[in-house]
C-alpha cells in the first residue's frame, strides 16, 4: 500500500472520480465530461495506471442476483502466539468463496471479515461449521448488513 504521493491536478481528481464510478466510460464520454481532448484523457489514464495509482479496472456484481441474500461482517480473534496457525487461517480465508474481503486490523479484534451466504442458514453453517472450526479461530461476532447507505469510494487528492 506504501506509493509514492504525487500531486494530482483538477482533470486527474476528475478523471479517478468518474472512473470509480463508471470504469467502462468511453474517451469520447470522458473527455466531454471533464473538457480535455479524448486523446489527452487517455494518455492521463495510462500515466495513472503505470504509476499504480489505477491497480485495474472492475465490475460490481449485484450479490442477491447471484443468489447472496446474506451479507455480514464478522470480527475474529485468532491465536496469534501460534504462527502457522495465524498463516493457515489467512491462506483458509484466501481462498473462502464466501469470505469476500478481510482485513487485519488493530485493536482488540484482529481480523474484519465481509462475508456474503445465500441464507442466514448458510452463514450460520459457515461460521459454526467453517470458521469457528479453524484452529487458529478463538472467538468470532458477526452483524449483519441490513442495506447498504454507500458504496466504496476512495478518497482522491
Amino acid at each position: 500500500m506504501t506509493q509514492k504521493k504525487r500531486a494530482f491536478d483538477r482533470y486527474d481528481k476528475r478523471i479517478l472520480s468518474i472512473l470509480q464510478k463508471d470504469g467502462r466510460i468511453s474517451w469520447s464520454q470522458l473527455a466531454s465530461r471533464i473538457s480535455l481532448s479524448a486523446s489527452a484523457c487517455q494518455r492521463r489514464v495510462e500515466a495513472l495506471v503505470d504509476e499504480g495509482v489505477i491497480e485495474n479496472f472492475t465490475i460490481n456484481l449485484n450479490e442477491a442476483a447471484l443468489g447472496h441474500s446474506v451479507k455480514a461482517f464478522v470480527e475474529v480473534k485468532v491465536d496469534r502466539q501460534n504462527t502457522d496457525l495465524a498463516q493457515d487461517f489467512r491462506r483458509k480465508v484466501r481462498e473462502h468463496p464466501q469470505v469476500q474481503a478481510c482485513h487485519m486490523i488493530s485493536g482488540t479484534i484482529d481480523f474484519m471479515l465481509e462475508v456474503v451466504a445465500s441464507d442466514l442458514d448458510a452463514f450460520g453453517e459457515f461460521i459454526d461449521g467453517e470458521l469457528l472450526s479453524m484452529p487458529a479461530v478463538r472467538d468470532a461476532s458477526s452483524s449483519i448488513v441490513l442495506k447498504l447507505v454507500k458504496p466504496k469510494l476512495t478518497m482522491i487528492g
